[in-house]
């Protein structure tokens, strides 16, 4: 799981920023003392404030106590305090074994509440959680008035305790609380003090309701638990005056940046978080060219953990475009059938009802009556009974026909109709490295199904005048999916295909795509009779012309496709 550096570079974080906001920041600006002479401003609007105006995000920040409460590391935002006669206030010590220790000293009366927000804020897209306390937010109303907002939880608080003498206390398992807030949508933020006695099943329960668990530990890293995958990520060398904070930095930078992709997000954050330990306090943050530069030259590494009890699950690709004739077929026939003969177990879903997939790699009279995927779809069968096998080394089929055009029909009054193909696909997840789904060109229920299933998509798009219209449909319909059924839905990455080098026109569309898109990939696939004959084979291109110009561009993009991904062959 590496970033490379021109990856970073291409980040263009302006437009990351934007595309995050509106962004809402709840939590209580604390007064932390040291003495009674000493004390700072904290609690995460603090720190996550000062981390997202760094990456250019004006939030709308609300909290409770006075008036005249330490605004400091709130310049920037649009703040709204509600009154109340105390600001959250804590004693900070030491433990003889050297470990902080917190008191509380003073409280609001009330906890926030989405009561509290000015009616002119606009609805978020992404709300930041900051509770200190158990119940210092009522983080069930804001659920109820944002349904579709993305929620980032720094939870910290959700796991104290406040013993009789005011002293702070940890819970040594996830609180019933916790564990009623964690849903899909939500990623969860701890530390490792919070965690250090939980057990494997309380991990496991917690990841099972949630997008992702991350476990800062100060300025020595972060765990990463997804559902079916677990990181750890090496922190960046820093001199570490005051860890404090360093915990919101990580989540308010991972928040901003998530959706860019899993890895850069991991990598910006652990740079904010290496930039919040060698301050004292919400102090400013440096901007993104300078913390960039840091990670240009800071090896950070991270690595997938082996556990005996989470299972290696496929990832799933969809080759998606609703125009028809981009070589969507072509694309994830040779991907699929590449992959394969470089040793990785790939199954390909034939969700067009043309059956071109199918028909080429088993034939048209085999295709004819392969209904596998409709019987998949609409009967419920079991998908590891109905796969085909191919002359390609490593390379399982599950065939269609033009019986799969009468689902997308038949889907509209099935029960959980969006989600058909991915609850089938988890049957046989464990059985593959690789699934690859070919989509029909149109965005129906076909379409939707194997978005909702997948966790990537990959664009082919011809390079011809036309060739951006319908994008920004397909971009949409992408972004609806990810908001309303699959969060953790990217794009891998736009194919560009059937190019003729030898028209001034392609090399124009291809500038105009690869200053629009920077996930478009290097490998550039051009026309090829080769390409078309090979399906009338029964063979792949890699099979029947290996040493084309056609085989050779689809063997560059098949292992950019195993770099963006970390697959291993």
């Amino acid at each position: 799981m590496a970033v490379r550096v021109e990856e970073l570079d291409r980040l263009n974080m302006s437009e990351v920023s934007q595309s995050a906001e509106p962004v809402l920041i709840v939590g209580l600006v604390t007064r932390d003392m040291f003495s009674a002479d000493e004390s700072t401003p904290g609690g995460v609007p603090s720190y996550a404030g000062r981390t997202v105006a760094a990456l250019g995000v004006r939030a709308n920040i609300l909290t409770i106590g006075r008036q005249e409460m330490d605004r400091s590391a709130l310049v920037g935002h649009t703040v709204k305090i509600v009154e109340d006669s105390n600001t959250l206030t804590f004693l900070i010590g030491e433990t003889p074994s050297g470990e902080r220790s917190l008191r509380l000293v003073n409280r609001p009366a009330r906890a926030l509440c989405a009561s509290d927000l000015p009616e002119e804020w606009p609805a978020p897209r992404n709300i930041i959680f900051g509770p200190l306390l158990p119940d210092d937010i009522d983080i069930e109303s804001f659920y109820r008035r944002f349904p579709d907002s993305k929620v980032w939880m720094i939870a910290q608080g959700l796991q104290r305790t406040i013993e009789s003498d005011q002293s702070i206390g940890l819970n040594s398992s996830p609180t019933d609380t916790l564990k009623q807030l964690c849903r899909p949508g939500v990623t969860i933020f701890l530390s490792r003090i919070e965690t250090k006695s939980w057990s494997q099943s309380d991990m496991d329960e917690l990841v099972a309701s949630c997008d992702l668990v991350a476990v800062t530990n100060g300025d020595q890293g972060a765990y990463l638990r997804l559902g079916d995958a677990s990181y750890t990520v090496d922190a960046i060398p820093a001199q570490a005056i005051d860890t404090t904070g360093a915990g919101d930095s990580f989540a308010a930078a991972f928040a901003i940046t998530r959706e860019s992709s899993l890895v850069a997000a991991v990598k910006t954050a652990v740079g904010y978080g290496a930039m919040a330990v060698e301050k004292s306090g919400p102090a400013p943050m440096p901007r993104w060219p300078e913390v960039r530069s840091i990670l240009r030259d800071s090896e950070v590494k991270s690595q997938v953990i082996e556990q005996d009890n989470l299972a290696r699950h496929a990832v799933i690709i969809a080759v998606a475009n609703q125009k028809g004739g981009v070589g969507k077929t072509t694309t994830a026939v040779s991907i699929a059938a590449i992959l394969g003969e470089m040793g990785l177990r790939v199954l390909l879903v034939d969700s067009d009802p043309q059956a071109n997939a199918t028909s080429s790699l088993i034939g048209r009279e085999a295709s004819e009556s392969s209904d596998a995927l409709y019987r998949v779809l609409i009967e419920g069968e079991s998908i590891s009974t109905l796969l085909a096998a191919t002359q390609s080394s490593g390379l399982s089929l599950l065939g269609s026909s033009m019986a799969l055009a009468g689902a997308e029909v038949e889907l509209v009054s099935t029960m959980a109709r969006e989600t058909r193909l991915k609850s089938a696909l988890s049957s046989v997840q464990s059985d593959f490295d690789v699934i690859i789904i070919d989509c029909p060109p149109a965005l129906g229920l076909l379409t939707i199904n194997a978005l909702v299933a997948s966790n990537f998509v990959l664009i082919p798009l011809q390079c011809e005048y036309f060739a951006l219209e319908g994008l920004s449909s397909l971009q949409e319909t992408i972004k609806l999916v990810k908001d309303n059924l699959n969060s953790g839905l990217q794009i891998l990455g736009i194919a560009l295909t059937m190019v003729d080098n030898r028209a001034n026109l392609a090399a124009e569309v291809e500038r105009e795509v690869r200053s629009r898109f920077a996930a478009t990939f290097e490998s550039v696939i051009p026309r090829s009779v080769r390409l078309a004959e090979a399906p009338s084979h029964m063979q792949t291109i890699s099979d029947y012309a290996p040493d084309s110009a056609g085989a050779v561009a689809y063997n560059s993009l098949a292992l950019e496709v195993i770099e963006r991904l970390d697959l291993k062959p």
